[in-house]
């Protein structure tokens, strides 16, 4: 979930900061809309903020007033296109739960955010979602639709098997494909136990995360078992006190709506050496900015390493200083 938010609420920023809050027109304000459905998810998040400017003061100090960019009486509804049936989201204040934005433009605190629990919205793979934003008159603010990423369906290697990921050898990742995917990232994490005197000389805990892809559109990807060696180098930081001892793998595997995946591009598009210096929008919210999308992931957990690949942890050249043992 806090990777999901993180990701929705720098995409917010970046559209309420883009082209300085250009957004002069004869509408007193501009609903903002950030919403990513996905089945993997406990509850689901909708961001609903304002964009407008005050011809006598700057947008960063509007930016920074509740009153400003968060809509008092709004309603916001989830409907299931295929029968009609209306959702309506409950608006509460992020920050009480543990979940202040981030320190910035914007305040921190509140953090106003409209919620449901999936188990109330029952979300199904493939079906059509539409977002709807209606002011306390009853009148449609803004809206838009977006079909639910379905479940991922993993397919190899299974959750246990040991992966030889030493020297030249290939380790092969495969999924099956989802229609709904425009693309796939794909991550490691790197489960150790590091015992040193800072830690009283007991073993902890430690967790590093690889991507190995942020972006693929095919169902399958390969790595070579000395690219993860070199990543275990890279975050493990050499410490001769310290004794490791490698623990587990898992991973996680995201897959992106068309939809994020469209703003993603546009965004990129402008990025080049060649670009302007006006970031382009994308946006799918009928009447507003924003996005309404979906996203899905699944999290394999509990994969070992073969005797070889233990042996190129512990031994090898490009591990050895970081003191792993068995």
């Amino acid at each position: 979930m806090i990777y999901r938010l993180a990701l929705f609420f720098f995409l917010a920023t970046l559209i309420a900061c883009s082209n300085d809050f250009d957004l002069f027109t004869e509408r007193e304000n501009i609903p903002v809309v950030f919403g990513l459905l996905s089945k993997a998810e406990e509850n689901q998040y909708i961001r609903l903020e304002r964009a407008f400017l005050d011809e006598t003061r700057s947008a960063f100090l509007v930016a920074n007033e509740p009153d400003s960019i968060f809509y008092e009486n709004a309603i916001v509804e989830l409907i299931r296109e295929s029968t009609g049936d209306r959702f309506t989201l409950e608006r509460i204040n992020a920050a009480d739960i543990g979940l202040p934005r981030e320190e910035g433009v914007f305040p921190s605190d509140p953090n106003f955010l409209y919620t449901i629990s999936s188990d109330s919205l029952v979300l199904s793979g493939g079906e059509i979602y539409r977002i709807e934003v209606r002011d306390i008159n009853d009148s449609l603010m803004a809206s838009s639709f977006s079909p639910v990423l379905r479940d991922i369906d993993w397919r190899s290697p299974q959750s246990g098997t040991s992966l030889n990921l030493q020297g030249i050898s290939l380790a092969r990742f495969l999924w099956a494909e989802n229609p709904e995917a425009s693309f796939y990232s794909l991550r490691l994490i790197f489960n150790y136990l590091e015992r040193s005197p800072a830690t009283g000389n007991e073993f902890e805990a430690r967790q590093a995360t690889w991507t190995m892809t942020s972006r693929t559109t095919n169902n399958n990807f390969s790595v070579r078992g000395e690219e993860f060696l070199q990543f275990v180098r890279s975050v493990v930081p050499e410490d001769p006190s310290a004794q490791r001892r490698f623990n587990s793998i898992d991973l996680r595997l995201d897959a992106v709506g068309e939809e994020l995946a469209n703003y993603i591009d546009v965004g990129r598009a402008n990025l080049g050496i060649t670009s302007s210096n006006e970031l382009p929008l994308y946006t799918n919210i009928d009447g507003g900015l924003g996005v309404f999308s979906s996203t899905n992931f699944e999290l394999i957990r509990g994969y070992n390493l073969t005797t070889r690949a233990l042996d190129s942890l512990t031994m090898g050249s490009t591990t050895a200083n970081l003191n792993f043992i068995r």
